[in-house]
């Protein structure tokens, strides 16, 4: 059972506890393309069979969020699910905050937060952090397209933001809180879309897990990558490819990932450059 499924991921549960559920109803391999904290809501896009070996192409997709930040507070975590360590008073202005957002617009640099999934020598920084150890968490550079102010009533601002891979929302929100004097944390957080899928073609996990059907909510693994460019193989060329072989194709000079169809059947996804296309992740049509 292959394919990719849009589940609009509810507050509280875990992205773990989102899979584990989803493979008990569909019984195959699931996993998922990047995680969400539990206070976080919105898009969580699963692989199932052999999709899985296309997380990669998901991971490194842009993300979009929308986000609430409460300002005045700062906890252990970056959001309110955390521990409160410190309070301030806040004495700034809407004005101020939309100032404030031009400065992390762009190529940034940011510390992922003490209680995330990064690894230090092997462990998880959060592994590390419950035990009441610092991690020595290294900054990172990201990108962050697009952080528009959509509403501000002090002490609470919401933003709608568009990020690289890799990029810590919470952290963005502590560090304008930072920046701003006060302190700030997540109170609310969205996943909007992941690269060109959105949130609104996503299924509530509620009514994927009672359904009779759950596995009609599955989206073709070509579909799901339908973001990706496309080429045709001739039977040639497909079997070269098919056996792990770099093959060379005409009128093509774009670089980049590609989905690979063998006289119109979908086998998987190759890099493109130069003209020459090599197998990344291939998959056996099933007859």
């Amino acid at each position: 059972m292959d394919g990719v499924l849009l589940i609009n991921k509810p507050k509280g549960w875990t992205s773990t506890g989102v899979v584990e559920e989803v493979r008990r109803r569909l019984k195959t391999k699931v996993g998922h393309t990047g995680t969400l904290d539990p206070i976080a809501t919105g898009l969580l896009i699963l692989l199932t069979g052999r999709a899985t070996r296309f997380t990669w192409i998901f991971q490194e997709l842009p993300k979009a969020y929308r986000v609430v930040g409460l300002l005045g507070v700062i906890t252990d975590t970056y959001d309110m699910d955390g521990n409160v360590v410190e309070e301030r008073e806040v004495k700034v202005s809407c004005q101020e905050i939309e100032s404030v957002l031009g400065e992390f617009r762009g190529e940034i640099e940011q510390i992922p937060p003490p209680f995330s999934a990064k690894k230090i020598r092997g462990r998880r920084a959060y592994e590390l952090a419950r035990k009441g150890v610092k991690p020595d968490l290294k900054p990172v550079r990201v990108k962050v397209y697009r952080l528009e102010l959509e509403e501000c009533r002090i002490p609470e601002f919401t933003v709608f933001t568009d990020v690289s891979s890799g990029t810590y929302v919470r952290t963005l929100i502590h560090d304008i809180g930072q920046r701003l004097s006060c302190g700030a944390a997540v109170k609310d957080l969205v996943r909007m879309a992941v690269g060109p899928l959105t949130l609104d073609r996503a299924v509530d996990l509620e009514e994927f897990l009672r359904s009779d059907r759950p596995e009609s909510y599955l989206m073709p693994v070509e579909e799901g990558l339908g973001f990706l460019p496309s080429i045709n193989l001739n039977t040639f060329q497909g079997r070269r490819v098919m056996n792990g072989n770099q093959v060379l194709v005409e009128d093509r000079e774009s670089e980049g990932y590609i989905r690979i169809y063998i006289d119109g059947m979908f086998v998987g996804v190759g890099f493109l450059r130069g003209g020459v296309l090599k197998p990344e992740r291939l998959i056996v049509p099933k007859t």
